[in-house]
């Protein structure tokens, strides 16, 4: 009964599609969707977290995302680029 109720909470925060409200509407109902990236040399990281490893930076610019997770170091969660590249923090960016 535990394994049911934990993969039914699972489900509930990161498959369900619900919006977090802190997350601006960045939702994976959403995608995909375009974000203009608003600080300067933003982290690309190989996972949705801080934990994971920096890839490289990402310019100011226009960038379409194409999945939302949820993760430690960023409350309107983290977007995964279109280009593969990797994840960013959707703290730094403003829909378009």
């Amino acid at each position: 009964m535990k394994r049911a109720e934990y993969g039914e909470g699972y489900y509930k925060k990161y498959a369900g599609g619900s919006s977090d409200p802190s997350s601006g509407g960045m939702s994976n109902e959403d995608c995909p969707f375009l974000v203009r990236v608003r600080a300067t040399d933003l982290n690309i990281r190989k996972g949705a977290s801080t934990d994971f490893d920096r890839i490289k930076y990402i310019p100011v610019g226009t960038y379409t995302i194409v999945e939302v997770k949820s993760g430690k170091g960023s409350k309107a969660g983290w977007g995964r680029l279109k280009s593969g590249a990797g994840w960013i923090s959707l703290d730094y960016v403003k829909r378009v």
